[in-house]
């Protein structure tokens, strides 16, 4: 068995790994886009090391643009495989590569005016500026697609067996155990895309894989801790809640990730409504692609944890109460900027770049009664990591913005583990097989070095051999 690891290598963005039987089987995990460098991200994606029409299977972990955002464009260059993932993630992805697709063509028209300008001046380089696919190679991937339950066990054929755990993350998530039989023995590997964080709103607990040889994880969160702890979701939602709306008469404004987050924070509001707990202030959801999503993670309770199951057998909707108003069209989203009255905004995107955030942000990050909540990781450099730092102005749409409202951050609604719960999850995975060798991927190599070093210093994880690998650096397997 050969691994090689063709994305989110010593870096966040990207996930992909091909993993290459003796028998000729070629099994792609995941594939997505590598947003590291904005302005590398063409060169970065339109092509791939490999040839598109050798891959015989993709397995998707989930949903989440850099683990699925180039599946369209893998057809669109010739791979005509069996596609494996959840229902959910099968639904979701339809509505976030559709997404991926409207952002990408937003800077296609930027740049074919610019073409076309250069054109007539002749001093036009390359061709006509395009995205990386279109709408119908979405809908091949679609048509592809085999919806798979956490638990199942696919036999490919004789040599190649696939088995899926729920992962946690995000509605539908899973971890692969792959399976496969070469030279007289059985060979087993597992990749766990990303894990949740135990105890989250909504999702289960990542489930351990048994039987492992090798491990391909995630590290996200690998030298850092969650704050908030041991507090609950509930909790703080009515602190912020109490504080910004009633006390201070302030508008509380949430930037959240459309699939996943703002989820999680709708249900916890839902909860405090149900319990009588939540004070009579108004809540806006304002992201179209949550909107949709949210129905979905209502279509599928199927997956989702005990809590969540046991309250929609009890209330119905997970997220839909009184006090919630879903924002349709941009007129509604503009109104909420003149609202006189204190309120909690629920918008995309999570690290305040991008999407309709950014106006609720620019309308409010000035007012010294209101409160921006950033409710989970933010990128260097990124208007959410900007605010984080305490600086006394930002940035927005190229205007210099005062910040007067309070700016706090909880990791309660995080998705990932953090840096404890890695180990454990390793610690587990080891004492459940016979674990030669973990890949670490997915991460900040800084922080994937502080895992690393721990992880070799643990007396309770022994004889594992630790690699961060680099970008196309292969492992043959035994």
């Amino acid at each position: 068995m050969k691994l090689t690891f063709w994305g989110a290598a010593q870096q966040v963005t990207g996930s992909m790994h091909l993993v290459e039987l003796e028998s000729g089987t070629k099994i792609l995990i995941d594939c997505g886009l590598d947003y590291e460098n904005r302005k590398e991200f063409e060169d970065k994606n339109a092509s791939f090391p490999f040839k598109a029409a050798d891959i015989d299977l993709l397995i998707l972990t989930h949903a989440h643009i850099d683990h699925s955002g180039n599946v369209p464009n893998l057809i669109k260059q010739g791979f005509s495989g069996r596609v494996f993932c959840s229902g959910p993630t099968l639904e979701l992805s339809g509505y976030l590569l559709q997404d991926s697709l409207n952002i990408q063509m937003m800077e296609v028209r930027k740049k074919r005016k610019i073409y076309f300008r250069n054109k007539k001046k002749k001093t036009a380089k390359g061709g006509v500026p395009e995205a990386l696919y279109n709408k119908s190679h979405i809908e091949d991937f679609v048509e592809m697609a085999y919806a798979m339950e956490p638990g199942q066990v696919y036999e490919y054929n004789e040599e190649l067996k696939l088995e899926f755990f729920p992962s946690g993350h995000i509605l539908g998530a899973i971890s692969v155990k792959i399976s496969a039989f070469e030279n007289g023995d059985w060979i087993h590997l597992g990749l766990t895309g990303d894990l949740g964080n135990t105890n989250s709103k909504l999702v289960p607990d990542p489930e351990f894989m048994h039987g492992l040889d090798y491990l391909v994880s995630e590290s996200t969160y690998g030298g850092r801790k969650h704050l908030n702890e041991p507090e609950k979701a509930e909790e703080i939602m009515l602190r912020e809640v109490m504080d910004t709306c009633v006390e201070r008469k302030g508008k509380l404004v949430i930037p959240a990730f459309s699939v996943g987050r703002t989820q999680a924070i709708l249900f916890t509001l839902n909860q405090l409504y149900q319990d009588g707990k939540f004070p009579k202030v108004k809540v806006f959801t304002d992201s179209p692609l949550a909107i949709k999503s949210t129905r979905i993670y209502q279509n599928y309770t199927e997956f989702l944890n005990e809590e969540a199951q046991e309250f929609s057998r009890k209330h119905g909707s997970l997220f839909s109460f009184p006090l919630l108003h879903v924002v349709e069209d941009e007129r509604e989203s503009e109104y909420l900027s003149v609202l006189p009255e204190p309120c909690v905004i629920v918008s995309a995107a999570g690290m305040v770049e991008g999407g309709r955030i950014q106006m609720h942000v620019r309308n409010n990050v000035g007012h010294p009664e209101n409160t921006i909540l950033i409710a989970g990781f933010c990128a260097e450099n990124t208007l959410g990591d900007r605010l984080l730092k305490g600086q006394s102005f930002v940035e927005i749409n190229q205007k210099e913005r005062p910040v007067h409202a309070a700016i706090r951050r909880t990791d309660v609604f995080s998705a990932h583990p953090d840096h404890a719960q890695l180990v454990n999850y390793f610690e587990e995975t080891q004492k459940r097989g016979n674990l030669k060798k973990l890949f670490l991927v997915h991460g900040d190599k800084y922080q994937m070095q502080l895992l690393k070093t721990d992880l070799d210093g643990n007396a309770d994880f022994v004889n594992v051999e630790v690699e961060t690998p680099l970008r196309g650096q292969q492992f043959i397997l035994n």
